[in-house]
């Protein structure tokens, strides 16, 4: 059987187009021999559809859709796997379609119906034949490899986790090099497909490198990584087939996957506006210069233009000597990059308010009107405003931001600022794009202390907590900085665990303040796509919180687990508490009435006491079953010859042979 993995880009919701596209990899895999097409996950609908699985009248055009296709399929008599997300029973589940012999079979859903009736694994992976090869389909491979029914030959496994800079498996073959699927593989004893989809999918990334492995863990084949192509390869169980070395492998390297993944979210988030034109403002600094390259590499420099504003705020004769240079750095960028730059003057802001403005509000009603600048170049130039702010600037001074237009995409919205530097010098090596004075730790800093102001301004700089904050904060470098915030916002580390913590406790609680302060404004931000292990969009807190993570002050955990077991101890203390008074009180009834001293009563209750009593009682017992044998052996010699006796309960009938325990369980 002959396995065709079509590594595909389209825009999500174009269902006849995607549909179309699929009919056609369709035709060049059977032209190729295969017998079995699969499409990336994402791409009806992406992997988070939200509400649109509810509208009914888009599951309609999808099934429908996917009928068609069906039907044309069948002449080609190729059967494809085509996954998307649906509705069932009002949850999100990831279906996969299998469009074999001209109809569509919605396989999970159909089998989860069936397995309710029989009582089996609702959510086991879906097992079918095609050419006569016993094929399983999952969405999560470690998880379902060790779970799968004897004689499976393949697995089909469906890529959904989105690229994830800290996670090298969300590359697909790239992380095999470094042992990602091959030990799982080889204890399962059967073939894996991989199939990685690329492009951007909403905010999601994905960096393609589909692969197929044999039931030995080698790699027989793979497809390119952050581009298109359809992958053809044969399945042969039991047998070795030509391998790809370890060496031919691609490796994952961190920044150079990560400025690929970033490249292809800008030029799909592009097309997906319609448009193949971007805009933004050049400042002279790492994150603008690094953002004007990055859309060059997306979209190609005649597709970018850069607007410089020449700034007012000129008093000095060192601040006349920086505004020159920064407006050379600016003018150097555009020559690298071969991309027109547009240069305007800087506007009389204090005219446009019509009075005197104090030393804060000037930068911020600078990057205002800036913002309304870019605006209209991008709607001059039918262009894309892009945004170069960080994920740093986004935690720190969101409100800020949010005053002035900063664009509609941000490409470094998830990327933190001191990881820049080495994403310039990635791309550097390549060709000098960013000029060379920006590509240091000096230019990081600089980037860091402009957030810093800019967090101060509004509501900061009235308080008397302003200079204060700006004093602390100062003291961390960059990597400070953004450790402590990549802690805080992706890992959801508590304050006691932050990095850096011991030397630099207040300065980590301003930071985890300011990123709290800035939660309302983040929403207003540009959007961005994610790349890391959780974005900003994924990690929203309450607008109005007025709560931060100040640290437990050396107080042990609490949590609503150690509360639960406290009560449950509690209440068993308490019954064992109630038990003991009661056996007490019953006790001394007993003693009352028997004439029992408490001091006897105390001493029956203890252990030696308990131990005689049991000991008495077998011995007592004992005699009073004797006793009563006694009694029924004289009866029946020497009473009347009925074979009823009255006892002390009243007639009944008398057995020789029956014993009588004298505590008996009724």
């Amino acid at each position: 059987m002959n396995i065709a993995l079509a590594q595909i880009d389209m825009r999500l919701g174009d269902i006849e187009g995607i549909c179309a596209r699929v009919e056609s990899q369709a035709v060049l895999a059977k032209e190729r021999g295969a017998d079995l097409l699969c499409v990336p996950a994402p791409l009806m609908a992406g992997v988070v559809p939200g509400g649109l699985i509810e509208a009914s009248n888009y599951e309609n055009d999808l099934v429908r859709s996917l009928e068609r296709l069906a039907a044309r399929l069948k002449e080609l008599e190729v059967v494809a796997l085509v996954p998307a997300v649906v509705s069932y029973g009002g949850a999100p589940l990831f279906e996969v379609f299998v469009l074999d012999r001209g109809r569509a079979v919605p396989a999970r859903t159909m089998l989860v119906l069936r397995r309710e009736r029989t009582g089996d694994d609702l959510w086991a992976p879906p097992v079918f034949d095609v050419a006569g090869v016993r094929v399983a389909v999952t969405f999560d491979a470690l998880r379902d490899l060790e779970e799968l029914p004897r004689g499976c030959d393949l697995m089909v496994y469906f890529q959904v986790n989105a690229f994830d800079v800290h996670d090298e498996a969300s590359s697909a073959v790239a992380s095999v090099a470094d042992g990602h699927f091959r030990r799982e593989v080889a204890r399962a004893g059967l073939w894996l497909a991989c199939m990685a989809p690329v492009g951007a999918f909403d905010d999601a990334v994905y960096t393609g490198g589909s692969f197929v492995m044999d039931d030995a863990g080698h790699v027989v084949a793979q497809a390119p990584c952050f581009e298109e192509s359809l992958l053809v390869q044969e399945v042969r169980r039991g047998m070795q087939l030509p391998c790809i070395e370890q060496h031919e492998l691609p490796q994952y390297r961190r920044e150079e996957w990560l400025w690929e993944a970033l490249v292809i979210a800008v030029r799909d988030t592009a097309l997906a506006r319609g448009s193949r034109r971007a805009a933004l403002l050049l400042s002279g600094d790492l994150q603008s210069s690094l953002a004007a390259a990055l859309c060059v590499d997306a979209l190609g420099p005649r597709n970018v233009v850069g607007l410089v504003v020449e700034r007012s705020e000129v008093y000095t004769p060192s601040q006349e000597v920086a505004e020159r240079e920064r407006m050379e750095l600016v003018r150097t960028l555009a020559s690298n990059l071969n991309i027109r730059l547009v240069e305007h003057e800087a506007p009389e802001v204090s005219a446009i308010v019509d009075r005197v403005l104090t030393f804060a509000e000037g930068p911020q009603l600078r990057e205002q009107a800036e913002g309304m600048l870019l605006r209209d170049l991008a709607r001059i130039e039918h262009a894309v405003p892009v945004s170069s702010i960080t994920k740093t600037d986004a935690a720190l001074s969101a409100p800020a931001l949010a005053a002035s237009f900063q664009g509609v995409m941000a490409p470094f919205g998830d990327v933190y600022l001191s990881a820049l530097e080495f994403l310039a010098r990635m791309r550097n090596g390549a060709g000098t794009a960013v000029p060379t004075r920006l590509v240091t730790l000096n230019a990081v800093e600089r980037s860091l202390s402009e957030a810093l102001a800019r967090a101060m301004r509004d509501d900061w700089e009235k308080t008397d907590w302003a200079d204060h904050i700006a004093r602390v904060l100062a003291k961390l470098e960059p990597s400070q900085v953004d450790g402590i915030l990549e802690a805080h916002v992706d890992r959801n580390l508590p304050f006691e665990e932050l990095p850096t913590i011991d030397a630099n406790r207040e300065a980590a609680a301003l930071l985890l303040v300011l990123v709290r302060h800035g939660e309302y404004a983040r929403r207003m931000l540009p959007e961005c796509p994610i790349v890391s292990g959780r974005s900003f969009s994924e990690r929203m807190w309450p607008a109005s919180l007025a709560w931060s993570d100040l640290g437990r002050h050396g107080e042990e955990h609490r949590g609503v687990a150690e509360l639960a077991r406290e009560e449950l101890d509690r209440a068993e203390q308490r019954g064992d508490e109630y038990g003991e008074r009661v056996r007490g009180e019953v006790m001394g009834l007993i003693g009352g009435l028997l004439g029992i001293t408490p001091e006897q009563l105390e001493h029956l209750q203890s252990e030696e006491g308990q131990r005689k009593i049991r000991e008495n009682l077998q011995r007592f017992e004992g005699q009073v079953q004797e006793a009563i044998s006694r009694m029924i052996e004289s009866s029946s010699q020497e009473g009347p010859s009925d074979e009823h006796v009255v006892g002390p309960m009243g007639p009944g009938p008398v057995h020789p042979d029956r014993n009588f325990p004298f505590f008996s369980q009724n």
